[in-house]
């Protein structure tokens, strides 16, 4: 049924509340690619300009390893749960990255946490999870925050 399921994470233990049910369904559907992706901003234009170049690319750096660290811990967590992930680390707002990703590579689920926000705290705040839910083109799987 599932062909690729794309996990976005983002460091938190919100977004890692999702791995157990990404363990079940890779495992009962017999899902063959698992994707994790984690998203971040680029530095803002203004803080870029006030840094160094060098600054700015090796803070840019020492971001992407760290980024690389945290995909290779969760993919190995997943191998020892009997999963095998991929993981893919991208520049720009994590909405979009999610949707576009998903769109690009033919993913068949999205399966993700949210904090479950309403009213006033999800306008100010902004969901993720609500804007990949509203656009997505393929099914989309959250996983809520349990109190």
């Amino acid at each position: 049924m599932y062909k690729k399921m794309l996990v976005p994470l983002d460091g938190s233990e919100l977004s890692e509340a999702s791995l157990v049910h990404v363990v079940a369904l890779a495992k009962d559907c017999r899902v063959p690619e698992v994707i994790l992706i984690r998203a971040r901003e680029p530095l803002d234009a203004g803080v870029r300009q006030r840094l160094s170049s060098d600054l700015a690319r090796q803070l840019d750096e020492a971001y992407n390893d760290e980024t690389k660290e945290y995909l290779a811990k969760i993919a190995d967590y997943l191998a020892g749960q009997g999963v095998k992930a991929d993981t893919i680390a991208v520049a720009g707002s994590a909405a979009e990255s999610i949707l576009s990703y998903s769109k690009e590579h033919s993913i068949d689920l999205i399966v993700m946490s949210s904090h479950g926000r309403t009213g006033i705290a999800r306008w100010a705040f902004g969901s993720v999870a609500e804007k990949v839910i509203r656009q997505s083109i393929v099914p989309v799987l959250i996983i809520p925050h349990k109190n």
